[in-house]
């Protein structure tokens, strides 16, 4: 709620209101904003109707889905995963940590690589990869050392997707439309926020272990990874704005 309040107070609608920003700077970004916007609509105008039924929509969607499953479906019981260890609660708090500062680590290295080849789709397949090798793998491994290595190389892929998945969608969409796109992409993504984490518990109790749930959350970081090959989208528009902004 705080933060709320904060958004409310301090962040801008518009480059134009930044105070912070100097008025080349604001100049700037306002033309590669205004630039960006027109190649979009030049190739492809989407109202918010079509956003909210485009195939495209529906399968980022699907990608978000996919990598919230394997995201929630292993934080939600990587403590208990730990625990199964034979370490204290202490130690189960620290080591539970430790995958998302290699995912912290991670994110930034892959984001900037992604930044400066102004590629998106090839990057996040490959993070979900990455996901879909550690978690799999950690659960077909007994040594307590091997598995949070391999959930360490897992989340540095759970954590690297997000930023360089959201682009996707905001190649091809503008305005309203992106608003409805984005929305929708989230609302839906989301659900497996619950279904996720459910399936991983339902699983842990029918087989006693966490192998089969692990398996069901790698085999969504596949799918996932699959369809985001399978988009279909121009990334020369990004790749455009990219270079129109390091020009200017």
């Amino acid at each position: 709620m705080l933060v709320g309040i904060g958004v409310l107070v301090y962040l801008t609608d518009f480059p134009r209101q930044a105070a912070w920003l100097q008025r080349d700077e604001i100049a700037w970004l306002e033309r590669v904003q205004s630039i960006e916007k027109a190649n979009k609509e030049k190739a492809e105008h989407i109202s918010l109707g079509q956003a909210l039924t485009d195939p495209r929509i529906l399968l980022c969607a699907l990608v978000y889905f996919c990598l919230n499953a394997a995201s929630y479906g292993v934080a939600f019981f990587l403590p208990t995963i730990i625990k199964g260890f034979g370490v204290t609660d202490t130690q189960t708090g620290l080591l539970a940590a430790l995958p998302f500062v290699f995912g912290a680590i991670g994110m930034v290295l892959l984001g900037r690589h992604s930044d400066r080849t102004m590629e998106r789709k090839g990057h996040v397949a490959v993070a979900l990869l990455m996901a879909t090798v550690g978690i799999g793998l950690s659960g077909l491994v007994s040594n307590p050392i091997v598995i949070m290595a391999l959930l360490c190389f897992a989340q540095i892929g759970v954590s690297a997707v997000p930023p360089m998945f959201w682009p996707l969608p905001a190649s091809f969409l503008t305005g309203a439309s992106a608003a409805a796109g984005i929305a929708a992409i989230n609302s839906l993504g989301n659900l497996s926020g619950f279904a996720g984490p459910y399936a991983m518990g339902y699983l842990k109790d029918m087989t006693g272990n966490f192998t089969a749930g692990l398996l069901l959350l790698a085999g969504c970081a596949l799918l996932g990874a699959i369809v985001v090959v399978l988009l279909r989208i121009d990334v020369r528009r990004e790749q455009l704005s990219g270079e129109l902004a390091v020009a200017h």
